[in-house]
Protein backbone atom coordinates (compact mmCIF):
# COMPACT_ATOMS: atom_id res chain seq x y z
CA UNK A 1 0.00 0.00 0.00
CA UNK A 2 1.51 3.12 -1.12
CA UNK A 3 1.08 5.89 1.37
CA UNK A 4 1.45 9.58 -0.18
CA UNK A 5 1.98 12.61 2.20
CA UNK A 6 -0.04 15.91 1.11
CA UNK A 7 1.42 19.26 0.22
CA UNK A 8 -0.79 21.41 -0.87
CA UNK A 9 0.75 25.09 -1.99
CA UNK A 10 -1.07 28.38 -1.16
CA UNK A 11 1.17 31.65 -1.93
CA UNK A 12 4.72 29.85 -1.12
CA UNK A 13 3.76 28.25 1.52
CA UNK A 14 2.42 24.86 2.93
CA UNK A 15 -0.87 25.05 3.58
CA UNK A 16 -4.70 22.76 4.60
CA UNK A 17 -7.48 23.70 3.36
CA UNK A 18 -10.62 21.61 5.45
CA UNK A 19 -13.31 20.78 2.95
CA UNK A 20 -11.39 22.83 0.47
CA UNK A 21 -12.46 25.59 1.64
CA UNK A 22 -9.71 28.75 1.47
CA UNK A 23 -12.02 30.51 4.36
CA UNK A 24 -10.39 27.80 6.44
CA UNK A 25 -6.59 27.78 5.74
CA UNK A 26 -4.64 26.55 8.18
CA UNK A 27 -0.82 27.91 7.26
CA UNK A 28 2.53 25.38 8.31
CA UNK A 29 5.03 27.21 6.66
CA UNK A 30 8.02 26.01 4.19
CA UNK A 31 6.86 23.39 1.76
CA UNK A 32 10.33 21.99 1.33
CA UNK A 33 10.78 21.49 4.71
CA UNK A 34 7.83 19.38 4.94
CA UNK A 35 9.05 17.45 1.82
CA UNK A 36 12.46 16.75 3.05
CA UNK A 37 10.84 15.26 6.62
CA UNK A 38 8.21 13.34 4.60
CA UNK A 39 11.28 12.39 1.81
CA UNK A 40 12.51 10.15 5.07
CA UNK A 41 9.66 7.99 5.78
CA UNK A 42 8.21 8.37 2.35
CA UNK A 43 9.23 7.36 -1.25
CA UNK A 44 6.31 9.25 -2.57
CA UNK A 45 4.46 12.36 -2.73
CA UNK A 46 1.55 14.35 -3.47
CA UNK A 47 1.62 18.08 -4.33
CA UNK A 48 -1.10 20.32 -5.20
CA UNK A 49 -0.62 23.58 -6.72
CA UNK A 50 -3.36 25.58 -4.85
CA UNK A 51 -3.36 29.12 -6.74
CA UNK A 52 -3.27 26.86 -9.83
CA UNK A 53 -6.34 24.87 -8.70
CA UNK A 54 -8.26 28.46 -7.67
CA UNK A 55 -6.74 30.20 -10.80
CA UNK A 56 -6.64 27.06 -13.66
CA UNK A 57 -2.75 27.76 -14.18
CA UNK A 58 -0.08 26.24 -12.00
CA UNK A 59 1.42 29.05 -10.51
CA UNK A 60 4.11 27.34 -7.92
CA UNK A 61 5.82 24.95 -9.89
CA UNK A 62 9.25 26.99 -9.23
CA UNK A 63 9.01 25.39 -5.72
CA UNK A 64 7.83 22.12 -6.51
CA UNK A 65 11.08 21.76 -8.88
CA UNK A 66 13.34 22.75 -6.03
CA UNK A 67 11.30 19.84 -4.14
CA UNK A 68 11.55 16.91 -6.46
CA UNK A 69 15.38 17.89 -7.20
CA UNK A 70 16.32 17.88 -3.28
CA UNK A 71 14.43 14.71 -2.57
CA UNK A 72 14.47 12.73 -5.51
CA UNK A 73 11.18 11.14 -4.56
CA UNK A 74 7.85 9.95 -6.99
CA UNK A 75 6.23 13.21 -7.11
CA UNK A 76 2.57 13.65 -8.34
CA UNK A 77 1.52 17.08 -9.12
CA UNK A 78 -1.69 18.73 -9.41
CA UNK A 79 -3.48 21.93 -9.81
CA UNK A 80 -4.51 24.02 -12.66
CA UNK A 81 -3.17 21.38 -15.03
CA UNK A 82 -5.54 22.33 -18.39
CA UNK A 83 -3.41 22.68 -20.90
CA UNK A 84 -0.91 20.34 -23.04
CA UNK A 85 1.53 23.05 -21.95
CA UNK A 86 1.24 23.04 -18.49
CA UNK A 87 1.70 18.90 -18.43
CA UNK A 88 4.42 19.28 -20.07
CA UNK A 89 6.61 21.73 -17.98
CA UNK A 90 5.30 19.37 -14.98
CA UNK A 91 6.95 16.80 -16.52
CA UNK A 92 9.85 18.33 -17.64
CA UNK A 93 10.63 19.47 -13.90
CA UNK A 94 10.62 15.70 -13.16
CA UNK A 95 6.82 14.90 -11.89
CA UNK A 96 5.92 11.33 -12.20
CA UNK A 97 2.70 12.01 -12.66
CA UNK A 98 0.47 14.76 -13.26
CA UNK A 99 -2.84 15.13 -11.65
CA UNK A 100 -6.09 16.45 -14.08
CA UNK A 101 -8.73 17.07 -12.31
CA UNK A 102 -11.20 19.43 -13.75
CA UNK A 103 -10.47 18.93 -17.64
CA UNK A 104 -10.97 14.95 -17.25
CA UNK A 105 -14.39 15.78 -18.16
CA UNK A 106 -13.44 17.27 -21.42
CA UNK A 107 -13.07 14.58 -23.96
CA UNK A 108 -11.40 16.05 -26.43
CA UNK A 109 -8.66 17.09 -23.95
CA UNK A 110 -7.98 13.42 -22.90
CA UNK A 111 -7.44 12.32 -26.25
CA UNK A 112 -5.44 14.80 -27.32
CA UNK A 113 -2.44 14.13 -24.62
CA UNK A 114 -0.23 11.02 -23.67
CA UNK A 115 -2.37 9.69 -20.98
CA UNK A 116 1.01 7.73 -19.14
CA UNK A 117 1.83 9.85 -17.29
CA UNK A 118 -1.82 11.15 -15.93
CA UNK A 119 -3.76 10.69 -12.70
CA UNK A 120 -7.17 11.38 -12.96
CA UNK A 121 -9.31 12.68 -9.80
CA UNK A 122 -12.38 12.35 -8.82
CA UNK A 123 -13.09 14.78 -5.76
CA UNK A 124 -16.60 13.66 -4.73
CA UNK A 125 -19.36 15.09 -2.64
CA UNK A 126 -22.53 13.48 -2.99
CA UNK A 127 -21.59 11.25 -5.25
CA UNK A 128 -21.05 13.94 -7.77
CA UNK A 129 -17.34 15.10 -9.05
CA UNK A 130 -16.54 18.82 -7.71
CA UNK A 131 -14.36 21.13 -10.43
CA UNK A 132 -12.91 24.31 -10.38
CA UNK A 133 -11.44 24.22 -7.19
CA UNK A 134 -14.31 22.60 -5.48
CA UNK A 135 -16.33 25.45 -6.94
CA UNK A 136 -18.84 23.77 -9.30
CA UNK A 137 -20.56 20.26 -9.49
CA UNK A 138 -20.48 18.80 -11.97
CA UNK A 139 -21.24 14.62 -13.47
CA UNK A 140 -21.59 11.19 -11.32
CA UNK A 141 -18.05 10.00 -10.37
CA UNK A 142 -18.33 6.29 -11.88
CA UNK A 143 -19.91 7.64 -14.94
CA UNK A 144 -16.78 9.69 -15.45
CA UNK A 145 -14.57 6.62 -14.30
CA UNK A 146 -16.42 4.89 -17.13
CA UNK A 147 -15.87 7.12 -19.63
CA UNK A 148 -12.22 7.30 -18.46
CA UNK A 149 -11.17 3.75 -18.00
CA UNK A 150 -10.00 2.86 -21.03
CA UNK A 151 -7.91 5.70 -21.30
CA UNK A 152 -6.48 5.93 -17.76
CA UNK A 153 -4.94 3.79 -15.48
CA UNK A 154 -4.18 5.77 -12.49
CA UNK A 155 -7.53 7.49 -10.59
CA UNK A 156 -7.77 9.49 -7.13
CA UNK A 157 -11.05 9.27 -5.53
CA UNK A 158 -11.64 12.11 -3.17
CA UNK A 159 -14.18 12.41 -0.35
CA UNK A 160 -14.54 16.06 0.21
CA UNK A 161 -16.91 15.50 2.76
CA UNK A 162 -13.99 13.97 4.86
CA UNK A 163 -10.95 16.19 4.04
CA UNK A 164 -9.65 17.07 7.02
CA UNK A 165 -12.48 15.95 9.41
CA UNK A 166 -10.35 12.41 9.98
CA UNK A 167 -12.97 9.76 9.09
CA UNK A 168 -12.85 8.13 5.85
CA UNK A 169 -15.91 7.73 3.65
CA UNK A 170 -16.31 5.16 1.16
CA UNK A 171 -18.36 2.13 0.66
CA UNK A 172 -17.74 -0.21 -2.19
CA UNK A 173 -14.91 -0.83 -4.93
CA UNK A 174 -16.13 -0.13 -8.78
CA UNK A 175 -13.51 -0.19 -10.69
CA UNK A 176 -11.39 -2.71 -12.33
CA UNK A 177 -7.86 -3.51 -12.16
CA UNK A 178 -6.40 0.18 -12.75
CA UNK A 179 -4.46 1.80 -9.84
CA UNK A 180 -6.49 4.04 -7.32
CA UNK A 181 -5.27 5.93 -4.20
CA UNK A 182 -7.57 7.13 -2.02
CA UNK A 183 -7.35 10.86 -0.27
CA UNK A 184 -10.22 12.39 2.75
CA UNK A 185 -9.82 11.82 6.21
CA UNK A 186 -7.09 9.04 6.72
CA UNK A 187 -5.75 8.97 10.34
CA UNK A 188 -4.44 6.23 11.08
CA UNK A 189 -2.55 2.79 10.02
CA UNK A 190 -6.08 1.35 10.69
CA UNK A 191 -7.31 3.60 8.20
CA UNK A 192 -4.99 2.06 5.51
CA UNK A 193 -5.51 -1.92 6.10
CA UNK A 194 -9.38 -1.21 5.59
CA UNK A 195 -8.35 0.74 2.43
CA UNK A 196 -6.15 -1.99 1.37
CA UNK A 197 -8.90 -4.46 1.62
CA UNK A 198 -11.83 -2.16 -0.24
CA UNK A 199 -8.72 -2.52 -3.21
CA UNK A 200 -7.29 0.98 -3.18
CA UNK A 201 -3.43 0.95 -4.60
CA UNK A 202 -2.45 3.70 -2.16
CA UNK A 203 -3.67 6.58 0.11
CA UNK A 204 -2.87 10.34 0.62
CA UNK A 205 -2.57 11.51 4.33
CA UNK A 206 -2.81 15.07 4.68
CA UNK A 207 -3.87 17.49 7.73
CA UNK A 208 -3.24 14.03 10.05
CA UNK A 209 0.45 14.38 9.42
CA UNK A 210 1.57 17.66 9.71
CA UNK A 211 -0.93 17.43 13.31
CA UNK A 212 0.95 14.40 14.22
CA UNK A 213 -1.96 12.06 14.12
CA UNK A 214 -0.85 9.68 11.99
CA UNK A 215 1.68 7.23 12.97
CA UNK A 216 3.52 4.69 10.71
Amino acid sequence: MDIYPAIDIYNGKAVFLTQGRLEDIKVYGDPLNYALKFAEKFNRMHIVDLNGAFTGRPENLGIIEKIIRETGVFVQVGGGFRTLNDINNALLIGAGSVIIGTKIMDGEFINSINTDFITASMDVIDGNIAINGWKNISKNYIDVYLSLKNKIKRFIYTSIKSDGVFKIDFNKKFWGDEYFIYAGGVSTMEDVKFLEKKGFSGVIVGKAIYEGVFKC
